[in-house]
């Protein structure tokens, strides 16, 4: 693998939700890109200390923070092909939660006995780092209705539909070491741990998703 300029073209394509397609659907499930109105929504869940506490630094969400984070993922849909997905339930139409692939820089060339670091935000890479760039599968669900398999089926869903539309370089999945049902998720469907990595100044799992290709 070789280090990347972030603002160097990439020769491979991969993303979330192709832009012709406005959703794909698992057997419980529809995914389709974020709108203006599912704000509410996730304001609520990234403002409960209980989700947050394995997402980035731990920190339940702001308002403002959240405006921005979505703001985020509208530009991304149209620059990358990339962000979360909106996650509902068929039966009822209920938003339950998020899952997609997102951008993620990760740091190349560390120095010995150093971690390397990860960045979801391009802008946030030091100058002069070394980096490449791989696809992020997240998945974030309102805790009321955890333990019911829809992380686990959506994860597999997302994943099945960026590895069969377009050719992917590698689909990774950053976890915090004590979110053992995140873990057990990746692990189920074929995700396995490759390396640790520092995100926000905390130690991570990285998993590696089955397949996809490296560049020389």
């Amino acid at each position: 693998m070789t280090g990347r300029n972030p603002g160097a073209p990439r020769r491979w394509r991969s993303m979330t939700l192709a832009h012709n397609t406005d959703r794909i659907e698992s057997e419980r499930l529809i995914f389709r890109r974020i709108e203006e109105a599912d704000f509410e929504f996730f304001a609520r869940i990234h403002a409960d200390p209980i989700v947050a506490r394995y997402l980035g630094d731990g920190r339940a969400r702001s308002i403002q923070e959240t405006r921005a984070l979505l703001e985020t993922f509208c530009q991304t849909y149209k620059s990358l092909e990339l962000g979360p997905l909106a996650v509902v339930r068929k039966s009822d139409g209920v938003l339950i939660g998020r899952c997609g692939l997102s951008d993620m820089a990760l740091e190349v060339n560390t120095a010995s006995g150093k971690l390397p670091r990860v960045w979801y935000q391009r802008s946030k890479i030091p100058l002069d780092t070394n980096v490449i760039f791989e696809q992020e599968l997240g998945y974030t669900f309102d805790r009321n209705y955890w333990g019911q398999g829809y992380a686990s089926e959506a994860a597999a869903r997302v994943f099945e539909y960026a590895s069969s539309t377009i050719p992917f370089r590698r689909i990774v999945s950053v976890i915090h070491p004590d979110n053992i049902p995140s873990i057990k998720i990746a692990m189920r469907c074929g995700a396995r741990q490759e390396s640790n990595v520092m995100l926000t100044g905390q130690e991570f799992f990285r998993f590696k998703w089955p397949g996809g290709f490296v560049s020389p």
